[in-house]
């Protein structure tokens, strides 16, 4: 067996890819989808039959991003995943826009809105979750977005005050970033590793039932040594590496070489920054793209 055989039967496994194709053949537990990612698809030209489709049931010019109303954004991404929900087992995370992730009152309203068009167009919210940001402003908008029945997926996660935050809230599932917190934070091992191995081992003592998706990935390596999480999120090239590798790897894998160390640091908010400005940036390429098409109606 090789090694993402056994992600598979284990259901450990999500993509970190909005790529209808690659969705399509493999039946992956979960996706998890950012503006980089669909982007990425719309310019490999992965979805043109989906968005033929849509500009032809959706031809009137409508608004089309904003923070408050429905728009044609909007639609769009619930479109897609629409598509995308019969080829998962579990969910999709569907993020709201980097450039609200300080406002709590905007995250609730986004939040709302993209649960109200799931149920529209007959997408039940059980296989929803909305990826936010782990922001203060994001982290409590998650709690009250629990409390109303929307469960939420906390992204860029770096530090263990965004995790003790997210598992005291209830939190059903958070996002640390492995590859950005070995680019910027050096110790003798994997930093990144270690942070997850830290916070999985303080979830399980302390009986909490937050779900750890590691995401983030620089190498095989990582991923092997990250397999005890609930789930990875792992990209395409990945993927496909790790068909070639046998399973007795992992029998090398554990938890050795832990350091314990705690991330209270200047660098996660840092990291977060950089990470919003990155999704900001392409959630405007893919808005000035929708543009160019609607105006060519």
């Amino acid at each position: 067996m090789n090694i993402i055989n056994y992600l598979y039967n284990n259901k450990k496994i999500s993509i970190d890819s909005a790529d209808l194709n690659l969705i399509k053949n493999f039946k992956f537990n979960s996706i998890t989808s950012n503006p980089t990612l669909i982007l990425k698809s719309f310019l490999n030209k992965t979805y043109n039959k989906i968005l033929n489709l849509f500009f032809i049931k959706n031809n009137k010019k409508k608004i089309i991003d904003s923070d408050k109303e429905i728009s044609l954004y909007d639609k769009i991404l619930i479109f897609i995943v629409g598509n995308l929900i019969p080829y998962i087992n579990d969910k999709i995370s569907i993020e709201i826009p980097s450039r609200i992730s300080f406002n709590y009152n905007l995250i609730i309203i986004y939040s709302k809105k993209i649960i109200y068009l799931c149920e529209k167009y007959g997408i039940n919210k059980s296989f929803i979750l909305i990826k936010i940001p782990g922001t203060d402003s994001g982290i409590k908008a998650a709690k009250k977005l629990k409390e109303i029945g929307i469960e939420v997926n906390i992204t860029l996660i770096f530090d263990i005050n965004q995790v003790k935050k997210c598992f005291d809230y209830g939190i059903y599932l958070i996002s640390p970033f492995v590859g950005r917190i070995s680019d910027n934070i050096f110790c003798k091992y994997d930093s990144g590793v270690n942070f997850v191995k830290n916070i999985f081992i303080y979830k399980n003592n302390n009986n909490y039932k937050t779900k750890i998706m590691a995401a983030s990935f620089r190498n095989i390596n990582q991923i092997i040594n990250l397999r005890f999480c609930d789930c990875l999120t792992i990209s395409p090239i990945y993927f496909n590496k790790l068909s070639k590798y046998n399973l007795k790897i992992l029998l090398n894998n554990n938890f050795n070489n832990l350091v314990k160390f705690n991330f209270y640091n200047k660098h996660s908010s840092k990291l977060i920054i950089e990470g919003l400005k990155s999704f900001d940036k392409d959630h405007k390429r893919l808005i000035n793209l929708l543009s160019t098409i609607i105006n060519n109606l």
